[in-house]
């Protein structure tokens, strides 16, 4: 989940905490690997002097922000874990008490893991 500690530490912000919950609540699901940071690391979000690779939560308004997760999966129907990500993220994110801040889920498979270790 971190890609690097090469940021300065600083305050956690709503922002941050959102993203780290949501990508923590995805990762921890059923046929979910790992966040993927992208071919060029561009999907990632500072955390507490930390790079937390495949989330981007971006201010949406109102207080609210959105939250995209780029994902490694296990080779599982992805139509159904798609649909089933978003609700395990809002569902996390709500227990941490930051449902008030939570805007659109956006989800986004960048690799599949084969069981046999085979290249996808």
């Amino acid at each position: 989940m971190v890609v690097s500690g090469e940021q300065r530490p600083g305050p956690v912000t709503p922002r941050a905490e959102l993203a780290r919950v949501a990508l923590a609540a995805a990762v921890g699901a059923d046929g979910v690997v790992a966040g993927h940071a992208g071919p060029s690391g561009q999907y990632v979000t500072g955390y507490d002097g930390a790079t937390l690779a495949g989330v981007v939560a971006a201010a949406q308004g109102a207080g609210r922000f959105s939250v995209d997760l780029f994902l490694t999966v296990e080779l599982v129907p992805l139509r159904e874990l798609g649909e089933r990500l978003p609700a395990v993220v809002e569902r996390a994110v709500a227990a941490a008490g930051l449902g008030e801040r939570l805007g659109n889920v956006s989800v986004s498979f960048l690799d599949v893991e084969h069981p046999l270790g085979w290249a996808s």
